[in-house]
């Protein structure tokens, strides 16, 4: 006999309860993340000269994205900044909102200024430069970490180097373990 953690439904049954209710539009104002974007700057999270929000539609649950597959994230980058190289199990797509410096993904150097979108494929090592003496810059990330975090699938590495740790509950005692190194 099946265990308790299991169970036999109909094919009809199934297809009901696997129906989710409808993520309704939303709509996340910019001043309102230019706040909270200045604030997370000057918080020691990810240390000095980073910082960044996630966009969150609540309709999603326990997703915490924009839909229930894909989330956004916003950081912001101080003048000069050059952040740690780093690599995870999502994609990682960057629109650059504001400034101008370069990424380095998977050994390749990508110049990158204001209205310009690129991307960083699953796993490959990435690190973000803010060239600019004087001006932040700016990120809109669009990753699809509900996704395989769904699917038991997330892995991050920051930096690189120092092991990669799979984002799952029961793998994580300390969830300060999975933060960025500063």
């Amino acid at each position: 006999m099946s265990d308790q953690r299991t169970d036999i439904i109909s094919y009809k049954d199934f297809l009901q309860k696997s129906t989710k209710p409808t993520v309704r539009p939303c709509i996340w104002k910019g001043t309102d993340i230019k706040a909270q974007l200045d604030d997370s700057l000057s918080s020691d999270f990810m240390g000095d000269g980073r910082g960044a929000v996630s966009l969150v539609n609540k309709d999603t649950g326990d997703k915490y994205g924009v839909t229930p597959t894909i989330n956004a994230v916003v950081q912001v980058l101080a003048p000069g900044e050059h952040n740690n190289p780093h690599k995870h199990s999502n994609l990682a797509i960057f629109i650059v909102f504001e400034g101008e410096g370069y990424s380095i993904i998977n050994g390749e150097k990508i110049e990158w200024e204001k209205g310009d979108v690129f991307v960083s494929p699953a796993w490959l090592s990435h690190e973000h430069c803010n060239t600019s003496d004087c001006e932040k810059a700016v990120l809109y990330t669009i990753q699809d970490v509900p996704t395989v975090s769904g699917m038991g699938t997330w892995f991050l590495e920051e930096p690189v180097g120092s092991g990669a740790k799979h984002v799952v509950k029961e793998n994580i005692t300390n969830k300060n373990d999975i933060l960025p190194e500063k």
